[in-house]
């Protein structure tokens, strides 16, 4: 790990125990044109110490506005700034950082976040429009959008991980505190402000709430979309630029399928909107139509409105459901699960023609034709209920349900998903069905 003095501005490498003991400050910030990379900072040095304000460029006034609030406001004397304390042209050095920047985050004595783009208001100011949104991170000269860290990957988790956190102007002027600004933190963000103060562990969130809090932000490489969310998972992935958006996200969750058994990780929706889902059935290879998936979303946008999803509710009415076999698991079709409780649409009544036929002695030809026929009228559809449930505004609970339909005849167990934009919500009593192993098939796709 390296750090930047806050008086002297020149680099110190380290282990990051010692400077965790030390006592460090960490940067969150949006980046913006002409940072100042590790290779450009020795170049500077002389100006950050003895150059007038302002400085050449405003890269170079963020570096020394870190540091001398730091140093002034918070006694440290080390300061961590990604733009210039990682060597990005080292492959092993950035995949290092990748994976300890949560830690690194969590581990700093305060992370000073610096919103370049906002301009402290009066309080007055701020109440006037607070109801729309919270107008201390309004944008300046753009009332109506907030500051763009709100919209970066990276920062969700910069905002997560450290137990300290100050909020900055474009001027260094402070805005609060996160425990401070929970409520505004949380109109703009999605997040309870329980997790913001600390007052519950946000770890306790279920996967699918944690999607939604990624759910419309963007990162300038795809993959790091996925590579952004492994500390708040705590999931081990090493990152592989090249390998696209898509496949990113798909290991994400294929190791959060290993490590647990929160099912929320099923409770998403395909948006409505053509042009937004369109991309992606355009993209599957195979006989895929319109609403229809596999079990695993291909993007964090689809949880956008999951937010309110909890796969481990503190209330002993919920009616959990026994997963034979393990749960989930990945098998080379696809993803294996067993699949009970599951009602399938009328089988009943399949099953009863069925039996007509046998008594009227038909033929074995004539009994797999009819049944075929049967299956392709009726398509089997069957509603499958999750171990997640989604509460309501009176804090009432219920359970998830999705829909599957078989592929085919034969295999049954072959199954996909179908009208991915809806899930249905059950408050009933479950009636569970004999238990059996599915696999649902998830759509090859091809990089969009």
């Amino acid at each position: 790990m390296r750090v930047l003095d806050t008086t002297t501005f020149q680099l110190h490498a380290g282990d990051q125990l010692q400077f965790k003991n030390d006592g460090y400050a960490i940067l969150s910030h949006r980046w913006g044109e002409r940072e100042v990379t590790f290779s450009q900072l020795d170049a500077h040095v002389d100006e950050l110490r003895t150059g007038a304000a302002p400085l050449s460029t405003p890269a170079l006034d963020k570096i020394r506005g870190a540091c001398e609030v730091a140093r002034e406001q918070h006694g440290l004397r080390w300061m961590w700034i990604d733009s210039c304390c990682i060597n990005k042209t080292s492959t092993v050095e950035e995949t290092e950082s990748i994976v300890s920047m949560f830690k690194w985050y969590r581990d700093a004595k305060v992370c000073l976040t610096y919103l370049w783009d906002v301009t402290k208001k009066p309080t007055a100011d701020r109440s006037r429009s607070a109801a729309t949104s919270p107008a201390i991170f309004q944008r300046t000269g753009c009332p109506e959008k907030l500051s763009e860290w709100f919209e970066r990957g990276w920062t969700l988790q910069e905002l997560l991980a450290p137990r300290a956190m100050v909020f900055y102007d474009g001027c260094w002027t402070e805005l609060g505190t996160k425990a401070s600004l929970a409520p505004e933190l949380e109109k703009a963000t999605g997040i309870s402000a329980r997790y913001l103060m600390g007052a519950d562990r946000f770890e306790k969130a279920s996967i699918a709430a944690k999607m939604s809090w990624m759910a419309g932000r963007v990162t300038g490489r795809g993959e790091d979309i996925a590579y952004s969310m492994l500390g708040i998972f705590d999931v081990a992935l090493l990152p592989q630029y090249g390998e696209g958006k898509l496949r990113a996200f798909m290991r994400l969750q294929h190791a959060l399928l290993a490590k647990s058994t929160d099912e929320s990780i099923f409770a998403w929706r395909m948006p409505d909107e053509p042009e937004a889902a369109k991309k992606y059935n355009n993209a599957a290879k195979g006989s895929w139509e319109s609403g229809e998936w596999g079990l695993l979303a291909p993007t964090p946008e689809w949880f956008c409105d999951s937010g309110r999803v909890v796969a481990d509710p503190e209330d002993e009415k919920v009616q959990r459901i026994a997963r034979p076999n393990g749960g989930f698991f990945m098998a080379q079709q696809g993803l294996q699960v067993s699949m009970a409780p599951i009602e399938w649409t009328n089988a009943a009544w399949v099953w009863a023609d069925l039996s007509m036929l046998v008594l009227a002695g038909a033929t074995v030809v004539g009994l797999v034709g009819y049944f075929a026929y049967r299956r392709r009228k009726l398509k089997g559809d069957g509603k499958f209920t999750l171990n997640c449930w989604e509460r309501d505004d009176r804090g009432n609970l219920a359970a998830v349900r999705i829909y599957v339909r078989p592929l085919a005849l034969e295999p049954t167990r072959m199954v996909k998903r179908i009208r991915c934009q809806e899930y249905r919500l059950h408050r009933g009593k479950i009636k569970f069905a004999d238990p059996q192993v599915a696999i649902v098939v998830q759509p090859e796709v091809a990089e969009v």
